[in-house]
């Protein structure tokens, strides 16, 4: 009587293997995809974020009667006559500018105002406010005026990221100072 033998084979071959590594792949692929699309909807929130709290700062400075630190003027000038503001450069889309409108013209001029403070986007994120915008907050009810005037009810700020579908709308209301994101 002849004996037979039988193999079990239950080692990977080089096809399996080539199979594995491919799958991995594509699903590393995906994941880093996905990971990058969540980034820039989380750079575009923050942006929207922060521009939403400068301008509610700006407000908040106004009402509160906040002084500028500067040192040359006497105690009782150190507030601007014209409030608080911020300034959306048309030329620098990834920073926005807190300022004190010391010129009293409810418009940021270069010149005479002062800037407080630079506050720069979250990464790749920019704004569009259809040009150079200044929102600055009047006293003493802290009503909005978009580049000095006061005919507009509303301005808009749309964040968004490079290679992103993902915006965000910055609204501010003149007559009720209201900020909110969309």
């Amino acid at each position: 009587m002849k004996t037979i033998y039988t193999q079990n084979k239950k080692a990977f071959t080089i096809i399996d293997m080539l199979i594995s590594i491919a799958i991995l792949g594509f699903l590393a692929t995906s994941v880093v995809i996905n990971f990058n699309a969540g980034s820039r909807n989380d750079t575009v929130r923050l942006s929207a974020d922060l521009v939403a709290s400068t301008l509610r700062q700006a407000q908040t400075m106004t009402l509160t009667g906040a002084e500028i630190p500067d040192e040359s003027l006497p105690p009782g000038q150190r507030f601007p006559s014209g409030g608080y503001g911020v300034f959306f450069d048309a030329n620098d889309t990834n920073s926005i500018f807190l300022f004190a409108d010391k010129s009293g013209n409810y418009d940021y001029d270069s010149l005479s105002d002062t800037i407080l403070e630079t506050y720069d986007l979250s990464r790749e994120a920019v704004f569009s406010a259809g040009g150079s915008l200044a929102v600055v907050f009047s006293p003493p009810d802290a009503d909005a005026y978009f580049n000095g005037m006061a005919a507009e009810l509303l301005k808009s700020i749309v964040i968004t990221a490079p290679e992103s579908d993902t915006t965000k709308t910055v609204k501010v209301f003149r007559l009720s100072g209201r900020v909110s994101i969309e």
